[in-house]
């Protein structure tokens, strides 16, 4: 299978909401709890192993990373939240850059919302989608780590998320399927073009 993006890189990462990018190109963000995988996510989707800096210790992500994909979009990460060790002023000052982003991003086409397939809807999840909601942005939700479950575990969590989410799409993802990921990569082309 040929990968659907072609090129990517790092362009930029953006620490403070008045410094983020003025709109350039489509973009598509990721968004989710630290540690849910969004960095694994971004690199399986565009076929590099160290674009998005992953590790195993949350809260790395600290600023909007922006990568250039086939030079007329971006891929946009955002940090994470929920459960990262860090003082409450850093944790107010990263809940201020995404709700700048969120609302200021006018080539936003889509939000995919990771969520770990391994775990129940947490409170911080269903916060966060009930505000994209609101706020009337467009979102699917991807199951990560689907590769840690059962084929029957599998079909009962896709089933409770997508009777959850009966308005918004739900996509299993795994880093270890490559059927997965084209499938995750074919489906945001849609919102691109």
């Amino acid at each position: 299978m040929k990968p659907i993006f072609k090129h990517a890189e790092f362009y930029t990462t953006v620490k403070s909401a008045d410094k983020i990018l003025k709109p350039v190109y489509p973009e598509v963000a990721f968004l989710g709890r630290s540690n849910v995988g969004k960095s694994s996510l971004i690199n399986a989707l565009l076929g590099k192993k160290n674009l998005a800096l992953t590790s195993s210790s949350p809260g790395k992500t600290r600023g909007i990373n922006y990568f250039l994909v086939d030079q007329k979009y971006f891929f946009v990460d955002l940090p994470g939240y929920g459960f990262a060790k860090i003082p409450k002023s850093e944790r107010l000052k990263w809940q201020k850059l995404i709700e700048t982003y969120l609302l200021e991003s006018k080539l936003l086409k889509l939000l995919c919302v990771l969520i770990d397939s391994r775990r129940e809807l947490m409170e911080s999840d269903a916060q966060m989608i009930d505000w994209l909601q609101y706020h009337e942005k467009p979102f699917i939700i991807v199951l990560t780590k689907t590769d840690k479950l059962s084929k029957n575990q599998l079909a009962k969590t896709l089933s409770y998320y997508r009777d959850y989410f009966s308005d918004n799409h739900v996509l299993p993802f795994s880093v270890k399927y490559k059927k997965l990921i084209m499938d995750t990569a074919f489906f945001i082309t849609k919102f691109l073009s």
